[in-house]
């Protein structure tokens, strides 16, 4: 119904509507944003054998727009947040390995894991360094741990999907927007 009353869309990326109204990019994406999140925090947690984790789905999410969105921005979100969270379970695993009983070790290891996290944005795929860093505090923060486990996978999935919902969110805003 809404479509009908589109005009065009002018430079300061509003909708002019015939009926003199105006709805920004910013609008439609709050609009698009807030629906797929119902969606997600809907299925995440009420279906909890599903092993979904809300906020690594969010900071997938955040991810993907802290990356400059669009195509681009979901490869360096899916790349930074799946690198950092492998980068702190190499260092969780070479830690236990090495007994796990001292700090300095494990600051030592976190502060490796860091500087390979810097490092790798030599590789285009990899140079989003804020990603790796969520991710990496993502793995710790969900519990990941130094063992692959089905939860441990599935704090990558909700990465993931949050990168994928905030593709899917961008494009649905930019629908809406342009509706005509």
């Amino acid at each position: 119904m809404r479509s009908q009353f589109i005009k065009y869309i002018g430079k300061n990326r509003r909708v002019h509507t015939n009926r003199g109204e105006q709805m920004n990019l910013l609008h439609a994406l709050a609009i698009s944003i807030g629906v797929l999140i119902v969606g997600w925090v809907y299925l995440s947690v009420g279906n909890p054998d599903l092993n979904l984790v809300v906020w690594a789905g969010v900071v997938g999410w955040g991810s993907f727009y802290a990356a400059g969105s669009g195509i681009e921005g979901l490869k360096k979100a899916l790349a930074g947040n799946i690198s950092g969270a492998l980068w702190a379970f190499v260092a969780l695993v070479v830690y236990t390995q090495l007994g796990g009983a001292s700090v300095l070790t494990l600051a030592i290891l976190v502060g490796l894991a860091a500087a390979g996290m810097v490092l790798q944005a030599k590789v285009t795929a990899l140079s989003f360094i804020p990603g790796a860093f969520l991710g990496a505090a993502t793995w710790v923060g969900a519990s990941g741990g130094a063992e692959l486990s089905q939860k441990s996978i599935f704090i990558l999935v909700s990465l993931a999907a949050g990168s994928v919902l905030g593709f899917l969110s961008e494009a649905g805003g930019k629908k809406l927007a342009n509706a005509e």
